[in-house]
């Protein structure tokens, strides 16, 4: 266990209505404090996972290598970000900070283990297990996992296939069910403890069996999961998720996306809002080139269809940027924000997963038969979805004046003849799969730019075409990779695995060649 002070700091940045007991298990002296109550290092380990989806959505693997985002004109420095030339001290804060999670995880399901009043505790946190190993694998693919977080029981730890891992994973999803299932509410601890779901253990079982469904489409034949079925009184998330443990504009206490793209607590722009553009290729989805999406431009950056862009790789004069001190995204400033879109504010909740994707997930599963629906009804929920959760404000609740319903009406009328919007015209599966995943890579842009990495290496979808067009790749003007869409297949395991535990690291790994079990 790390230091005992940062669980006192994920009890104070609790919001008001979680009131948060001191239940740490303490010394005489609270500065030598070794041990943690489950109670406080749950909320602590939801904080960390939240935190880290933004640091895979910012991440070398993240937003700019799914397209959403290239480096702005007249700022150098990029290396590996456009040449995608990666070595091993590249993008080591993915390793690093999900394992320290992962160690927080497990110490609360070993805890909680046996214990009937933790029940919750233990389920919960086998559902943030499954979630963080499953962000490991799909960048590394092998990884440990039977021996990690072992402390010094095991320092040298063996790695796991990803095949593998992916099996335990939907296992932990299931047993978290099993214990989430029979509750009608919960323990007033628990309530306390859950700034993602306030305790609920409905929506806890929905959550994990969204996850499992994840694993399960992305795992496919590819993975012997012991249980593929579904259960349908437990059924699939039906809103976001989104961890708010009471963020403000504190030092400190911004909510990590706010401070890692817009405004420091004090007011002070952050570089990176400035110092990245927008590429043609996703702007293509919002201005007519492939799809007509006025509305969502118009809540996800501050000039709509008309901020500027730039590909990835491009350091010409003519590069678009973000304007600083106001970048490219809708909020306005330090003190004046619209509330809205991807950055509502310091005091914003942090999705780890959007109900859109659960959405969209639901409706490649009905398209092949893994899961009894609909899959057109499914197909447009995700995009409304999508509409809504741009449409909520820094509190969670719907932006005055604003209507999802009658916006996506508007969207699809607009794109009537588009088949990646009218699901009548995607009359084979890989249509309708084409029409999911590249509905999902909008409603996961700047948030989820990993997942949408993702989901290209899986399906190769969106559609990218292997040309220098801007408007039809993702890939940088510059990369260095062999492949024919010009971009790797993956990151190199972190330097400190090479110095600490390099006789166990899968051997043979080539950033341009290796893929990860599930990519297409």
């Amino acid at each position: 266990m790390r230091n005992i002070s940062k669980y006192i700091f994920g009890l104070m940045i609790l919001s008001s209505f979680y009131a948060c007991k001191k239940d740490l298990d303490i010394n005489v002296n609270p500065n030598t404090a070794t041990q943690a109550s489950v109670k406080t290092v749950l909320p602590t380990s939801l904080v960390s996972t939240a935190a880290n989806i933004v640091t895979y959505n910012n991440s070398i693997t993240g937003a700019q290598l799914a397209g959403y985002y290239g480096n702005g004109g007249g700022v150098s420095g990029w290396n590996a970000i456009i040449s995608y030339n990666y070595q091993s001290s590249d993008g080591q804060a993915l390793w690093t900070n999900t394992y320290n999670t992962l160690t927080d995880v497990n110490y609360v399901i070993t805890n909680s283990a046996g214990d009937a009043s933790l029940n919750e505790f233990n389920a919960a946190a086998k559902v943030l297990k499954a979630f963080n190993f499953q962000l490991l694998v799909d960048v590394y693919n092998d990884v440990p996992y039977t021996d990690a977080n072992q402390g010094t029981k095991v320092l040298q730890p063996k790695y796991d296939k990803g095949t593998d891992i992916y099996k335990a994973l939907a296992d932990l999803c299931d047993d978290a069910i099993a214990k989430f299932k029979p509750l009608t509410a919960g323990t007033p601890a628990f309530v306390t403890a859950d700034p993602l779901f306030k305790g609920d253990p409905k929506k806890w079982a929905a959550f994990a069996q969204t996850l499992k469904l994840k694993l399960i489409l992305k795992g496919g034949t590819k993975v012997a999961f012991t249980n593929k079925t579904f259960d349908t009184s437990v059924g699939f998330l039906t809103d976001d998720a989104i961890v708010q443990p009471g963020y403000a504009k504190l030092d400190g206490k911004q909510n990590p996306m706010w401070n890692s793209w817009a405004y420091s607590f004090s007011g002070a722009a952050v570089a990176a809002g400035s110092n990245y553009a927008v590429t043609p290729y996703i702007m293509t989805f919002y201005d007519k080139k492939k799809i007509n999406d006025p509305a969502r431009a118009a809540v996800v950056y501050k000039s709509g269809i008309s901020t500027a862009v730039n590909q990835l790789g491009y350091q010409g004069a003519d590069a678009g940027r973000g304007a600083a001190p106001n970048s490219w995204f809708i909020g306005t400033s330090a003190t004046t924000y619209s509330k809205i879109g991807i950055f509502k504010g310091p005091d914003m909740g942090q999705p780890i997963m959007l109900g859109a994707e659960s959405y969209f997930l639901q409706a490649e599963a009905n398209v092949i038969g893994l899961v009894a629906g609909t899959a057109s009804t499914n197909f447009q929920n995700g995009i409304t979805a999508s509409f809504a959760y741009l449409y909520k404000d820094n509190t969670g609740a719907n932006s005055t004046g604003k209507n999802a319903v009658a916006d996506v009406a508007t969207y699809l009328t607009a794109n009537a003849t588009n088949p990646l919007v009218n699901w009548s015209l995607a009359t084979t599966n890989d249509m309708k799969i084409e029409a999911i995943i590249t509905q999902k890579y909008i409603a996961f842009n700047q948030l989820f730019g990993h997942e949408a990495w993702n989901e290209f290496r899986r399906t190769g979808y969106p559609t990218m075409v292997g040309t220098t067009d801007k408007f039809l790749t993702i890939a940088s003007t510059v990369s260095e990779a062999t492949a024919a869409n010009k971009l790797p297949t993956r990151i190199l395991y972190p330097l400190t695995e090479y110095q600490f535990n390099a006789g166990n690291i899968p051997s043979g790994i080539d950033k341009y060649t290796s893929k990860i079990f599930w990519a297409k």
